[in-house]
């Protein structure tokens, strides 16, 4: 894995993207030494993706765990959880953007 600055990156876009494509190498862009961003091939991208996405049995996992979770809430008075919610979710977008 090679490390180049974005600025050099950017003049030799063509070569990095063969090597990336053809030569099976996976380069890290750089902005003034620190790491941004990522070049990889389509197939590297494909498995991350592949990787990243939740199988048939942890979705059926999940949902019996939310029918668990329903059933032992049944009942119960609730607070207003909207900020609890949007704070989950943000949280949530900011784990995945950092994948």
């Amino acid at each position: 894995m090679i490390r180049i600055g974005i600025a050099k990156a950017k003049n030799i876009l063509s070569a990095l993207v063969n090597r990336v494509a053809f030569g099976s190498e996976r380069i890290i862009l750089e902005s003034r030494g620190n790491p941004k961003a990522a070049l990889v091939s389509l197939e590297d991208l494909r498995q991350l993706e592949r990787a990243s996405r939740p199988t048939r049995s942890q979705r059926l996992l999940a949902l019996a765990e939310a029918d668990r979770v329903r059933a032992a809430l049944e009942g119960r008075r609730l607070t207003d959880s909207t900020k609890q919610l949007h704070r989950l979710r943000e949280e949530r977008a900011r784990a995945l953007s950092r994948r």
